[in-house]
C-alpha cells in the first residue's frame, strides 16, 4: 500500500518523539507517573472486576478508557515501550494536521518541547490517550468518528469539551439550513451525537459529580477565567470571518474554568487558539511564535525536572 507524502513526512517528524520517549520515560518515576506505573504493573493477573476496583483506588477515577487499554496491553508490553508508541502515534497525528494545513516547517522543532505536549507525553497519561482517540476520530468519518469520540470521552471526560468544540462549525451550518427550512442528514447525525453525549454523561454521572464537588469553591471563580479569555481573544483575532465559531469553540473552556479552575482546562483553550493561529500566515505570526517560544522554555524546564527529580512538576529548591 502506497503511503502519501504527507503521512510519510508526519511519520518522520514524529520519530524523534518516539526515540525521545524511550530515553525520558525511565526517568519519569514520580508524580503522576508513580501512580500510573503502580496501576500498570499491579493490574496484571487480576480479573476484570478486581482490576477495575484496583484502578479506582489507584488512580481515583471511574473513566474506563485508560483502564481497558492498560488491562488489555499490560500483560504483553513494557509500559515505557507501549506509551512511547502511544506518544509516537499522538505526535504523528499532530504533525499530519500541521502538514495538511500548510504550517511552516520552521515551527515544527518547537512542537517537541512545547510545555503542553511534553506534559501530555510524560505526565497526563489519561488525557493524552483521550486526546489521541479524539484526534484520530476527528480525521475519521461516520460511525467510526463518533465511536472514537465516545471512547475519548470515556477515557477522560474533560475531552467532552473538545468533542463539543469540534461540532461548532457543523452546528452553525445546520442552524443556517434550519432557518432556511431545510433538514438534512447532518441534523440527524448531530442529534445522534447529542444523544451519545447524554449517555456518556449518565454513565459517568457519579464521577463527574464527585470531581465537581472536589473542585467547586477551591479552584474556580472569575479570576480563573482570565487565561481562557486571553486565548479566546487571540482565537478571535485569527479566526477572521469565523469569529462567531471561535467564540462558541472557546466558550466551554471559559465556563468550565469558572467551576473547576483554569489549570484543568486552559490546555484546551490554548489548542483552540493554535488551531486558528497556525492557519494564519502559516503560523508565522507574533502570538503563535511568542507562545511557542514561551511554552518551549517551560517544556524544557519540565524535562530538566524529569531528569533531575523524576517529576516534571517537582518544585525547584
Amino acid at each position: 500500500m502506497k503511503i502519501s507524502q504527507e503521512k510519510y513526512q508526519a511519520l518522520l517528524w514524529g520519530l524523534p518523539f518516539f526515540l525521545g520517549s524511550l530515553l525520558i520515560f525511565p526517568y519519569a518515576l514520580l508524580g503522576d507517573q508513580e501512580f500510573y506505573r503502580n496501576f500498570y504493573t499491579g493490574v496484571v493477573g487480576l480479573s476484570l472486576v478486581e482490576a477495575f476496583q484496583f484502578y479506582r483506588g489507584a488512580l481515583g477515577t471511574s473513566e474506563p478508557g485508560y483502564f481497558l487499554f492498560s488491562f488489555v496491553f499490560a500483560p504483553y508490553f513494557n509500559k515505557d515501550i507501549l506509551f512511547s508508541i502511544v506518544n509516537y502515534v499522538f505526535a504523528y497525528n499532530v504533525f499530519l494536521w500541521l502538514i495538511r494545513n500548510g504550517v511552516s516547517r520552521l515551527l515544527f522543532p518547537m512542537i517537541y518541547f512545547n510545555f503542553y505536549i511534553v506534559v501530555l507525553a510524560f505526565s497526563a497519561e489519561r488525557l493524552k490517550l483521550s486526546l489521541l482517540f479524539f484526534l484520530v476520530g476527528a480525521c475519521s468519518s461516520g460511525l467510526i468518528r463518533y465511536a472514537l469520540y465516545a471512547f475519548s470521552t470515556l477515557t477522560h471526560v474533560q475531552t467532552l469539551m473538545l468533542v463539543v468544540v469540534a461540532q461548532v462549525r457543523e452546528v452553525l451550518y445546520i442552524a443556517r439550513r434550519l432557518f432556511a427550512g431545510k433538514i438534512g442528514f447532518g441534523f440527524i447525525s448531530l442529534f445522534l451525537l447529542m444523544v451519545g453525549i447524554l449517555l456518556v454523561l449518565v454513565l459517568l454521572k457519579e464521577h463527574i459529580e464527585a470531581k465537581l464537588m472536589f473542585y467547586a469553591g477551591t479552584w474556580g471563580g472569575l479570576e480563573a477565567m482570565l487565561k481562557p479569555l486571553i486565548f479566546t481573544a487571540l482565537s478571535m483575532c485569527y479566526a477572521q470571518s469565523r469569529r462567531v465559531e471561535a467564540i462558541l469553540a472557546s466558550l466551554p473552556m471559559v465556563l468550565a474554568s469558572y467551576y473547576i479552575g483554569a489549570e484543568r482546562v486552559v490546555i484546551f483553550s490554548y489548542f483552540v487558539f493554535m488551531y486558528y493561529g497556525l492557519q494564519s500566515k502559516r503560523g508565522i505570526n507574533i502570538p503563535v511564535v511568542f507562545t511557542l517560544l514561551y511554552f518551549g522554555y517551560k517544556g524544557l524546564d519540565f524535562l530538566v525536572n524529569v531528569f533531575v527529580y523524576s517529576d516534571g512538576f517537582a518544585p525547584v529548591a
